[in-house]
């Protein structure tokens, strides 16, 4: 049993109520302990608070930090909590889910914090080839760091089929310009022949000036709920639509936790030529597109396959959380 810090906690996730730390606390308590379980988030302090009681740091999306509250001095606690595990001989495992920041463009303390992670971290998981590819390109000297292992699944929704669906497809999740649903919105706007697809496009969109845009080059058939709702009710929603579709154009995504949640809930996923959407194109139930355009091919040529139900299931318990944990715990033991 080894004592880890998991961070971030599970209640300060950046602006979506991403259940990856959530499932990642509990896959933990299983065998582990969690020294800072109930502790209350004071973001990097807890740390330092927690640092003789540690003996592996587990981290997730570092490159949020300089953005959060203290960015800056949160940044600069990490670089000296950082050099302090490294000389009292506690590992550090470094889960790289994004190139960079969605939200903000390179700067000095995001990149200063990739390079102290790639020199620093035991070991690095990345959920996709693109993670590797990055490390290689970018960081080649750490890259027999690397480890890639498929993004932990969650249990599959319990839906039952629509034969009749109500949409083509539904865009869900936390809405950011990165995900690129402004180009796709005015790709429909500008090409009257696809005026007949249904869209339900789902999700809270903070920033009141994306939004208007958003809402600027919405058509008839595009419905749009400004809101955030739980999986529970975004699988309903997807159960109502032929397919889930993704519009991400950011070069910063390298895993997708909407991804893996489409896949719970017996989607047909359509998603762009990259990333760990090109990992899992392979699978009958993830088409990938190169430009919006291929995206209606796709739909009107689409044939559902027989062995569609099988490899979805098949997927989910093979990268179940369990198993994820299985595999970390051989990396961490290394």
């Amino acid at each position: 049993m080894s004592k880890i810090f998991l961070y971030p906690k599970p209640d300060k996730l950046l602006g979506t109520p991403n259940p990856y730390i959530k499932n990642f606390q509990e896959a933990i308590l299983q065998n582990h302990d969690l020294v800072n379980e109930t502790a209350p988030n004071r973001g990097v302090l807890n740390l330092f608070l927690y640092f003789f009681r540690t003996e592996v740091y587990i981290f997730n999306w570092i490159e949020f930090l300089p953005e959060k509250r203290f960015g800056k001095l949160q940044s600069f606690g990490l670089v000296i909590l950082i050099l302090l595990a490294r000389l009292f001989g506690k590992k550090i495992i470094w889960i790289l889910h994004n190139k960079n920041s969605h939200h903000k463009r390179k700067n000095i303390w995001t990149d200063s914090l990739f390079q102290l992670m790639m020199r620093s971290s035991h070991k690095i998981i990345t959920h996709s080839n693109a993670g590797l590819d990055f490390v290689k390109s970018s960081f080649p000297k750490f890259s027999h760091k690397v480890d890639v292992i498929i993004h932990p699944v969650s249990a599959m929704f319990d839906l039952t089929p629509v034969n009749e669906k109500a949409y083509d497809f539904i865009i869900w999740g936390t809405i950011f310009p990165y995900k690129g649903i402004d180009k796709f919105l005015k790709f429909l706007r500008e090409s009257p022949s696809k005026a007949k697809y249904k869209i339900l496009l789902v999700g809270k969109c903070f920033d009141e000036n994306y939004k208007k845009t958003l809402e600027d080059l919405l058509t008839d058939n595009v419905v749009f709920y400004d809101q955030m709702f739980d999986l529970e009710m975004i699988a309903e929603f997807s159960n109502q639509s032929k397919f889930t579709l993704f519009t991400y154009k950011s070069d910063t995504v390298i895993s997708s936790g909407s991804l893996i949640d489409a896949i719970r809930m017996g989607s047909v996923i359509i998603g762009p030529n990259h990333a760990a959407f090109k990992d899992l194109s392979s699978y009958s139930f993830l088409k990938t597109y190169n430009s919006f355009e291929e995206i209606f091919a796709i739909h009107d040529e689409y044939v559902p396959s027989s062995k569609l139900e099988k490899e979805r299931v098949d997927f989910c318990e093979a990268n179940s959380w369990e198993i994820f944990m299985r595999k970390l715990e051989i990396i961490i033991k290394e």
